[in-house]
């Protein structure tokens, strides 16, 4: 049996763009990428159904997050630029609530 999970901690590069299903046969999609620090690409994270709904209610620009999915081959993205892509296929997401400070007087 071979595994395909991967686990990634990060920052949400930018805000997550959330697609309604279609059709009934389609799920909702929720699309955002993951700053994994200097020496990583961001890497693009995918969402769909009910996961893809929470994404976009919680997640924002520069949320901590740790994200636990698959490695699919992303088609979308591979024929807008022409070359092979890939993207994480989320099944769990942790997010970390954004501590804002307090404004000082």
């Amino acid at each position: 049996m071979l595994l395909n999970s991967i686990l990634l901690e990060g920052s949400v590069l930018d805000v997550p763009a959330f697609t309604p299903a279609p059709s009934e046969d389609t799920f909702d999609t929720c699309s955002f990428n993951i700053d994994c620090g200097p020496t990583a690409p961001s890497i693009p994270v995918i969402a769909h159904s009910r996961l893809a709904l929470r994404c976009q209610e919680l997640l924002d620009r520069g949320s901590a997050v740790r994200v636990v999915g698959r490695i699919i081959h992303d088609t979308e993205a591979s024929e807008r630029t022409g070359t092979f892509s890939l993207a994480v296929l989320v099944e769990h997401v942790e997010a970390r609530p954004a501590y804002r400070r307090a404004a000082v007087a």
